[in-house]
Parts: structure tokens; C-alpha cells; sequence
């Protein structure tokens, strides 16, 4: 089986088990998700307009200038470089139709979930009978330019000993007789945080960002990430996809306190309109959509499930430093008054000394070493929403991070620039119409 073919079938197997797990309406971890759902209850909104408020409400409280969510950033104004007509008209209703929504049945869910993907361009790719090469001269040209993109990345991020980077400037610095004596520079890239893959620069059919690979740096499904060859224009659909698919359903946060409403048809109804959306957005492979959302929701669950962590911190720190209490009498007077609801659970496992994954101790302990009890309240409070960012540094990155952070390299690098960007558009433009001919 060819390679590409190989890759190919893959994602298909990964994308009927998707489908039939939604159908199947199998539910996330017993224990993670109990421990989410035994928090307090928000009200559940009725109507658009009560959708509306509650959306207030978050931005007011803090949630959204907190950390941002792993799929909410800059990118998300650019939502409609892809989305249809009729989905950018409906985003600010969107939150109107969560409670039919959440009303459907769950045959009623899983009917929806399969018809909307049998509408997605779900198509194979091309065969592959043969893998083009280079020419011996346009292999070492090749290599060449790849030199060039190592030794700018090195210099902007390890070693900055040049005062211009660009291709000229560097050419000169660089002849062909200095990057051959230096194998290309390749050894930069155990410096970097990533590499070219070499394999793929023996294949003509790949562009430059096709063959840049990321060192796995914390990504949860890394070789399974590396072995997807997404175009730029691919990866840019993917990323902007799931900012519309977060900006579309934000309302699953309202409901992961709603004990009243079973786990799996929130996410049951959250995957339909991931599903809708994902119409608008043909340059985003089907199989990377259902492969994509389950790393969504678990990205909601983990920011969820550490949310208000400083706020708790705070208020054991002030009770400490200035109230002159123990440890365990703030964190009682704090469980007596509900201050913190969210970590109810944590505070009532630590008051009754129950072993449990993180004990608000240590963590606690962590956070505040090194803060004096007369520093003013304000910069406390600064300080440990920092600690508490820093020690959750470790967050999974999962292939919206990837994709993100390779685009990124790409335009620092100058892989790729705004022209390249407009003459790969226009290039792919006519090699699909000279196909269709």
C-alpha cells in the first residue's frame, strides 16, 4: 500500500470509529467526568436571550481575560475567509438554539451526527503511482534553500550574529561552498524546534511547509500529527475551523455544572453544530474534523476543571498572612462561607485528609513561596495568578496547537511571507481547474 494511501485509509478508520462512537453515545471518563459535574449548578438559560446574558455575565466575571481558551485567539476575526454566507448571518443566534438542542433524543442526536457527515466532502485522494524527484542540480538548490531557512531560524532564536537575514544577505554570507562544508547546517536543527523532514525533500510533489516537521514538545498525538502533510492553506482552514467551532459553542461552560443534563448529549449536540460548521469549511479534511473535536472538548475540560484555582489560593493567602489563621482554619472559613465553589470538592477532600491527585497544600505551598505577608493585596494577587499559569504551563498541546505553532514558524522563517501566501493560493487555484478539465 502506498504511503500517502496508507495515511489515507488511516484517518478514514479514525473517522467511522468517530461517527460510531457518536452514535453510539459513548461518554467520556466515569471519574473526570463526575468530579466535573458534581460542581454547582449555573442556571441553565431558556431562551436567546438568556443564552445572551449568561454570555455577559462570562465576559464580566473574568473568564474570558483570564487565560484565553487553547481555541480562541487573533485568528478568529477571520472566521468568514471560510465559513458560508449563511453561517456567518447565524453566529450571533447561534446560543439561541442550545436548548432545542439539548431536548433532542439521543436517537434523535445520533440520526443528525450521520446525516451531517455523510454531507461532508469525504472524498480519497488521488492515487499515487510514482513520487516524483528532483533533478540532481534542483535537489541541490533544494538544499541550499533549506540551509537558508536553518540558519535564519538560528539566528533569530539561538544566535543572533547578523544584522540582515534575508535571502540575499544571507547568500553572500552563506556561498554553496560553506553550506556544503557544513552538511546545510542540519545540526541547527537539534537546536530548534523543529526540522525538515528529509525523506519528503527526496519527493517533488511537497512544498517547503509540507516537509517541516515539529520536534514533539509536549503534543499528545505527536506521531500521528507529524504524518499529516496539510498544505499551509490547510492548516490555516483547520485552525480557523475550530476558533469557529469555539466561538459557536462556548455555551458548553454554562453546563458542565448542570448535573440535570447527561454529559454525552451536551457533547452529543456540541458535535452536531461542529458538524454544520464544518460545511463552510471544505479545505478541512472530514476525518481531521472528527479526529479534532474530542482534543476540543478535552481542552474545555481541562481549563474548566483548574478555573478558579488563584481565586482560592488568594484567599487562603489573606486569611494566612493577614488574618493570622492556619491553613486549615481558612480553608474551613472559606468552605463555610461557599466562597469558591468550583473547588468544593478539592477543599472538602483536603479538609477530611482524603488522598486525592492534587492536594490544595502542596500546590498552594507552590504558589506562594517567596510572596511576604505585607505585600499589598493586589500584587498578591497578581503574583499567584501567575504561579498558578506557569505551574499549568503543561497543558496538552494537541493538533490545533500544532498546526497553529507551524504556521507560525513558517512566517518567522519566511517560509512563508504575505506574497507567498497570495502565489500558493492563486498556484493551487489553477492546478485545480486544469484538473478539472
Amino acid at each position: 500500500m502506498q504511503p500517502l494511501v496508507h495515511h489515507w485509509y488511516s484517518m478514514a478508520m479514525r473517522f467511522l470509529a468517530t461517527i460510531a462512537a457518536a452514535q453510539e453515545e459513548a461518554s467520556f471518563d466515569q471519574e473526570e467526568t463526575s468530579l466535573l459535574l458534581k460542581m454547582d449548578k449555573k442556571p441553565r438559560p431558556s431562551s436567546s436571550v438568556d443564552c445572551g446574558k449568561i454570555a455577559q455575565d462570562e465576559d464580566v466575571d473574568g473568564c474570558s481575560d483570564k487565560k484565553p481558551s487553547l481555541f480562541e485567539d487573533e485568528h478568529s476575526d477571520k472566521i468568514g475567509a471560510h465559513a458560508t454566507e449563511d453561517q456567518k448571518q447565524g453566529q450571533g443566534s447561534a446560543r439561541g438554539h442550545v436548548p432545542a438542542l439539548l431536548d433532542m433524543d439521543h436517537e434523535a442526536i445520533a440520526n443528525k451526527i450521520s446525516d451531517l457527515a455523510k454531507g461532508l466532502n469525504f472524498g480519497s485522494p488521488e492515487p499515487r503511482d510514482y513520487c516524483p524527484e528532483y533533478t540532481e542540480e534542483e535537489l541541490f538548490e533544494l538544499h541550499e534553500k533549506l540551509a537558508l531557512y536553518r540558519i535564519r531560524a538560528y539566528e533569530l532564536t539561538v544566535d543572533r550574529k547578523l544584522d540582515k537575514l534575508d535571502d540575499v544577505s544571507l547568500k553572500l554570507e552563506y556561498p554553496p561552498d560553506k553550506l556544503c562544508a557544513n552538511w546545510f547546517f542540519e545540526h541547527y536543527e537539534e537546536s530548534l524546534e523543529w526540522y525538515f523532514d528529509l525523506e519528503r525533500c527526496q519527493d517533488a510533489s511537497f512544498d517547503n511547509y509540507q516537509r517541516l516537521v515539529l520536534h514533539n514538545r509536549g503534543y499528545v498525538d505527536w506521531d500521528y500529527y507529524i504524518s499529516i502533510v496539510n498544505t499551509y492553506e490547510q492548516d490555516l482552514a483547520y485552525v480557523q475551523y475550530f476558533e469557529a467551532v469555539a466561538k459557536q459553542t462556548k455555551w458548553i461552560k454554562d453546563y458542565l455544572r448542570d448535573s440535570t443534563i447527561q454529559w454525552k448529549r451536551i457533547k452529543g449536540a456540541a458535535f452536531m453544530q461542529a458538524l454544520e460548521i464544518a460545511a463552510g469549511f471544505p479545505n478541512v479534511s472530514p476525518l481531521l474534523v472528527t479526529y479534532g473535536f474530542p482534543e476540543y472538548i478535552c481542552s474545555i475540560r481541562y481549563d474548566y476543571a483548574r478555573k478558579g484555582l488563584d481565586d482560592l489560593y488568594f484567599e487562603i493567602w489573606k486569611r494566612v498572612a493577614k488574618g493570622k489563621m492556619s491553613f486549615k482554619e481558612a480553608l474551613f472559613e472559606i468552605q463555610k462561607k461557599h466562597m469558591i465553589p468550583l473547588r468544593r470538592v478539592e477543599i472538602k477532600n483536603e479538609l477530611e485528609n482524603v488522598r486525592y491527585r492534587y492536594p490544595i497544600k502542596e500546590r498552594y505551598d507552590a504558589c506562594v513561596a517567596g510572596i511576604d505577608k505585607m505585600t499589598p493585596e493586589d500584587k498578591a494577587r497578581q503574583l499567584i495568578r501567575e504561579a498558578v499559569v506557569k505551574i499549568n504551563s503543561s497543558k496538552p498541546k494537541y493538533l490545533f496547537n500544532y498546526a497553529k505553532r507551524k504556521m507560525d514558524i513558517a512566517k518567522e522563517i519566511d517560509l512563508i511571507s504575505q506574497g507567498d501566501e497570495w502565489l500558493l493560493h492563486r498556484a493551487r487555484e489553477a492546478m485545480a481547474k486544469k484538473r478539472q478539465k
